[in-house]
């Protein structure tokens, strides 16, 4: 079941950051002059979606709570290291991201600890 928990959260907090990410290219810059605040208290374009993600980060923080009640850490850990992935992949498809080798390169390195810290024990 900790498992579960876990990934629910990596899915949760994969679209929080890709929420916050779009409302952050449609709201204004953050600056003193205040207007980001008029933008999110007029509910500008971006505003539902800059919430949205925060609720994500919230909602993935209390899945990774229930997680991290049933999984030791290290695993734990390991399956949210998948929202990199996941991220990553979300951001070249649906908002046309480029391609970096450099990031592909990541991902295999990722992949590559997760599967080693889930391999079968050998005693």
């Amino acid at each position: 079941m900790g498992i579960l928990w876990a990934l629910l959260s990596v899915m949760l907090v994969s679209a929080a950051q890709l929420a916050l990410r779009a409302a952050m290219l449609l709201l204004p810059p953050v600056d003193w002059n205040g207007e980001l605040l008029f933008a999110l208290l007029t509910f500008k374009p971006g505003t539902g979606l800059l919430f949205l993600g925060l609720f994500g980060y919230l909602a993935s923080m209390i899945c990774w709570f229930f997680a991290l009640r049933r999984l030791p850490l290290a695993k734990a850990y390991a399956l949210l290291s998948l929202s990199y992935i996941v991220v990553w992949g979300a951001a070249l498809v649906l908002q046309n991201e480029a391609f970096s080798w450099q990031a592909l390169a990541g991902v295999l390195l990722v992949m590559a600890g997760v599967m080693t810290i889930f391999s079968p024990q050998r005693k």
